[in-house]
């Protein structure tokens, strides 16, 4: 099998792709590039990989133009002890209390967002006008980066996700602006005396955190790019699953607290994709022979774990291959597993929750304008749309 897999429109893994993958527990695939690989699409061997030591993701090495640029993600692509240290100095920003001391901010950036889509009117390009700066703009605010520099970064964010959508000169040049405008963030940091956001905490911490100036750069870089883009592409992507079933958003207008449960679950029903894979598990190298069901993966062996399968497996998930936006419990692997969770899970949760709230309770009679010719992204790290246009009815306070 070929990966990564063929771009369908839609927003969940097409079911020929899942029944493919199912028809056993490993599969050999190859790589874009040509490289042998073992896929491995069950839970529980899902869970090994991410989680055991025996697998490094360090040790995989493929080029990847774009999404991080010339310099590895900091905690995507680092293993134990390098990656602990350099997580341990972030994650206590990242906590569900402080996701939650953080929710009258995001409640804040959410309704000015939809206060200025009301004012100008429907229609509107939800993606760019709401999707894309929210998170954006969430995520500069916990970095401590100046709101009013949005307009600059956005767009160069945007061409920095890009894995063969924009030409590689773009691509070179946003990453290259990204780095410099983050760098000179840094080091303002240095002369400050009290912190207003987490890259001013890392520099003031610095003698005892262990990072080195060029960390705290790429740190600052790939959470802003791994939290902010991917939550933009999913927010947009619920939308799209959601705007096609009237009744679930006039029953989620009616009593929001289901948002969580229904979050939960397009979190495990939305195909978000990969570069390298297609699919959202990041390769990894067997650093010692493991045996993973009846097979045995050789030491040096190319491993990848095929989470938006293992979110449909049928061992955990009852009717895995439908939409249950009450579905509970809703062990979903979206956010990964063991050591590589993603450390900003608590904030996208939350943001994707309260995003989704706010535009359906207050944009009345919210409705897709090309529901049959959406403009799917290709290309790009994970998995979007280019564009995003909606109309409404009217505006809610």
């Amino acid at each position: 099998m070929q990966l990564p897999l063929a771009n369908c429109p839609g927003t969940s893994l097409p079911q020929h792709h899942v029944d493919l993958f199912r028809s056993r527990p490993t599969l050999d695939i190859t790589l874009a590039d040509g490289t042998a690989a073992i896929a491995v699409t069950r839970q529980r061997d899902v869970r090994t990989v991410l989680s055991d030591n025996r697998f490094s993701r360090e040790r995989f090495h493929m080029p990847i133009v774009g999404a991080g640029g010339e310099v590895p993600l900091a905690l995507v692509t680092s293993d134990p002890p390098t990656h602990t240290r350099r997580r341990q100095a972030v994650r206590g920003w990242f906590t569900k209390r402080r996701a939650e001391n953080a929710r009258p901010l995001i409640g804040r950036l959410a309704e000015q967002l939809v206060d200025d889509l009301i004012a100008a009117g429907p229609p509107a390009d939800i993606l760019t006008r709401f999707c894309q700066p929210f998170p954006n703009l969430v995520h500069m605010a916990l970095l401590g980066l100046d709101s009013a520099d949005l307009p600059y970064l956005l767009p160069r964010l945007t061409v920095a996700w890009s894995v063969g959508h924009h030409p590689l000169d773009e691509v070179t040049k946003a990453n290259r602006d990204l780095h410099d405008y983050l760098e000179s963030r840094v080091d303002r940091a240095r002369s400050r005396t009290t912190a207003g956001g987490l890259i001013d905490a890392l520099v003031q911490d610095e003698s005892s955190n262990g990072l080195t100036h060029a960390e705290i750069v790429m740190l600052a870089k790939g959470l802003l790019l791994s939290g902010a883009e991917t939550t933009a592409s999913h927010l947009a992507l619920s939308l799209i699953e959601l705007l096609q079933h009237p009744g679930l958003v006039d029953s989620l207008r009616r009593s929001p607290e289901q948002i969580p449960c229904a979050v939960e679950e397009l979190l495990r029903w939305v195909w978000f994709g990969g570069t390298i894979a297609g699919t959202t598990g990041c390769p990894h190298v067997a650093t010692a022979d493991v045996t993973l069901r009846d097979r045995l993966i050789a030491q040096g062996e190319i491993v990848v774990p095929v989470i938006d399968v293992a979110n449909r497996d049928r061992d955990v998930f009852a009717d895995a291959d439908g939409f249950y936006p009450r579905r509970s419990p809703n062990p979903h692997l979206t956010f990964g597993y063991g050591r590589h969770q993603c450390v900003g899970m608590a904030f996208a949760r939350l943001e994707l929750q309260v995003g989704l709230h706010t535009v359906l309770t207050r944009l009345g009679g919210l409705t897709l304008m090309t529901a049959s010719e959406i403009d799917w992204c290709t290309q790009m790290f994970t998995r979007g749309v280019s564009s995003l246009p909606v109309t409404w009815r009217g505006g809610g306070q």
